[in-house]
């Protein structure tokens, strides 16, 4: 049975550059006002995972209110794993993919009353050598760039665009070779996009097709940059050239890069250099409180 009026909030304090207090101030006046027993915890990078475990076992609340990027999110939903229990998204880190997949604004105001609304849905995840991906992960040229990103000094747009024009220039083709439940596939590759949801953080929509609720997700192979391939993901069509691109549904993949290793990110976060990725979906992970 759940504790309906229990609310657990988890913040990641480093994330962002969201103001925390304004976050922490418009939830406890909405606890306060709707009767809510609110507990609060600040991740520490330090067994967070565990410990964010624990208190929903033992707490049992109606919601968990997760502030924070993707990576916040992805630690909290595999905490919650198994546990019947709401997640609400609080968009404040410096990657909002998955808010912007959900139509979440920047909004605390707005995100918070959604955390709180009854429209829910029940998302899968995608376990990726063990690792737990909501939204979207890769190899190849846009891990390169959140590697570049993330070590670089510049913040905002103008470090993006920066960062871009030094990835496109250092980035490298490799080859591929992607095995699935129906087909073996291999190719020259610019980007293998392992993707459960449909948009960048950027709001750049990258897979048309996806469903986080449909059992599947989706593999995008792009063999080079190419304008008009571009412009028709853009515009959400997915009639693509196959010479340059090509979206598979699938359940599951074993992805080698058998030249040479290539980067990965996952959920906006890089995990360095792989030669090997096994990708598999999990079906109904985590329930979300969405507009």
């Amino acid at each position: 049975m759940l504790s309906e009026r229990k609310v657990l909030l988890v913040v990641n304090p480093i994330s962002g550059d969201v103001d925390k207090d304004v976050i922490f101030e418009r939830i406890i006046e909405k606890t306060g006002a709707e009767g809510y027993d609110l507990r609060i915890y600040s991740t520490t990078g330090e067994n967070d995972q565990e410990t964010i475990r624990e208190m929903l076992e033992n707490i049992r609340p109606e919601r968990v209110l997760v502030a924070g990027g993707d990576g916040t999110i992805s630690l909290v939903a595999q905490a919650a794993y198994g546990i019947e229990v709401i997640m609400g998204i609080i968009p404040a880190g410096s990657a909002n993919g998955l808010s912007v997949d959900f139509g979440l604004s920047g909004s605390v105001d707005q995100a918070v009353e959604v955390a709180f609304a009854e429209n829910t849905v029940l998302i899968d995840a995608v376990s990726i050598n063990g690792d737990i991906s909501l939204h979207l992960s890769d190899i190849g040229l846009n891990a390169l760039l959140v590697k570049n990103y993330e070590n670089s000094d510049m913040r905002g747009k103008l470090g993006y665009a920066r960062e871009m024009l030094k990835t496109l220039s250092e980035h490298e083709n490799f080859l591929v070779r992607i095995k699935t439940e129906n087909e073996t596939i291999e190719t020259d590759a610019l980007i293998v996009i392992i993707a459960n949801a449909q948009k960048y953080g950027t709001g750049v929509t990258i897979n048309p097709a996806g469903d986080m609720s449909d059992g599947l997700f989706e593999l995008v192979i792009a063999k080079k940059l190419d304008f008009i391939e571009t412009a028709k993901i853009l515009a959400g069509n997915t009639d693509f050239n196959p010479e340059i691109m090509q979206v598979i549904s699938v359940e599951r993949a074993d992805i080698e890069c058998y030249d040479k290793e290539a980067h990965f990110q996952i959920d906006g976060e890089y995990k360095g250099l792989v030669s090997k990725l096994e990708a598999h979906i999990l079906k109904g992970y985590v329930r979300v409180a969405v507009p």
